[in-house]
């Protein structure tokens, strides 16, 4: 019985712990983001991508939808298995990086309603 409660006790102590710290602000989870995106294309895409594809004037993407299309397919075509926060990572990092499109999942200006 006295180790079952060690036991609890210790599990609840852990749990204290994981949800006594502050939450990430916006700032620097955007930054993370960005930072974990420009990660993933920097070691998948950049030995293909120089940032000619991204300025280019005759480029794929105009809006944000666009912009998320594009890294999915892509990460679909290299067969990356991203996760749809790794693909909304990597089009936050080349949104910041390149394109500078409006859009409300990123730390960018926000997309017309």
């Amino acid at each position: 019985m006295c180790r079952k409660t060690l036991g609890a006790a210790a599990l609840l102590v852990a749990l204290a712990a994981c949800g006594s710290s502050p939450p990430a602000t916006p700032v620097a989870a955007a930054a993370a983001d960005v930072q974990r995106g420009k990660l993933l294309y920097e070691t998948n895409c950049s030995s293909c991508h120089t940032t000619q594809p991204h300025w280019r004037s005759q480029r794929l993407v105009g809006d944000w939808p666009e912009l998320v299309a594009q890294v999915t397919r892509w990460q679909g075509v290299a067969g990356l298995n991203w996760t749809s926060e790794e693909i909304r990572d990597v089009a936050i990092f080349l949104n910041e990086e390149f394109y500078r499109l409006p859009c409300d999942a990123c730390s960018g200006p926000r997309a017309s309603r």
